[in-house]
Parts: C-alpha cells; structure tokens; sequence
C-alpha cells in the first residue's frame, strides 16, 4: 500500500509533466495526459493501450491529487476535490479562492477524468473510487502511525 507521501509526490510529478495548456485536439490531449501517467509513475509503457490499466492510473492519479490536497488540510482532500471539480463545472469560485496550487490539481484531475472517457463509460465511478481508495490509504497511514 502507497503511503500518502509517495502518492503526493506521484501527483507532483504528474502535475509537472502535464503540458499547460493541454491540447484542444482530443486524441493529442489523451496522448499528453497519457505521457503524464508515465511520466509520474502511475502508468507503465507496456500498459499504453491497455484500458482496465488506464483506468488504474488514472484512478491512482486521481487518488494522489487528493493525497496532496490532504497535505494543507488533512482530512479535507477529498471534498476539496470535489468542490474544485464542481466549482470549475458550474463556474462558481470557492471561498477561500484556490489557490495556484489547488488550481493545477483540480486541472490535473480534469485532464485523469477526460482521459477516463476514453476508457470507462462511468469516470464518476472512476472518481468515487479514487476517493475511496484514499480513505483507506490516509485511514491505514494515520493507525500505522500512531
């Protein structure tokens, strides 16, 4: 199991290798978001193609988003997520505005969840699972440590 260090640090590095901006054309945007999985880790070379991985990694991707989300509010990563995400879909800004930061993450997770069509018919559930999997991470990190 990814602690929650490695997985902020594997969001790091796919924020970094996203290009900015992403391109209009939808298959060079899928291409670059893809580079960016690998790029980050998340994503292995002999995986490109391979659909049910995709979906891991971007689910693992969308996972270490919230985990570095966490890292200035713990515990709230996940519902600043999805307030990110919700803001940005019915154009409203938060308060207390995101900062650039959480304005890259929220861009990353936008770029995982646009991929996902590619590969899911349900990137929701893509991203319900994400959530998921990092309550248990941060739940399984937090009784490790104390």
């Amino acid at each position: 199991m990814r602690t929650p260090a490695d997985s902020r640090a594997a969001a790091q590095r796919l924020i970094a290798a996203l290009p900015r901006p992403l391109p209009h054309d939808e298959a060079r945007r899928a291409d670059a978001v893809q580079a960016a999985l690998l790029a980050s880790g998340l994503l292995d070379s002999s995986d490109l193609g391979n659909a049910p991985a995709v979906q891991a990694a971007a689910r693992d991707g969308l996972t270490s988003l919230t985990h570095l989300l966490d890292k200035d509010a713990p515990g709230h990563g996940a519902g600043q997520l999805l307030l990110l995400l919700l803001a940005e879909q019915v154009a409203f800004t938060p308060h207390p505005t995101p900062d650039e930061d959480q304005l890259r993450a929220r861009d990353a997770a936008n770029a995982l969840l646009h991929l996902a069509l590619w590969h899911t018919d349900d990137p929701m559930h893509l991203l319900g699972s994400a959530l998921q999997v990092h309550a248990k991470e941060a739940h399984h990190h937090r009784t490790k440590t104390e």
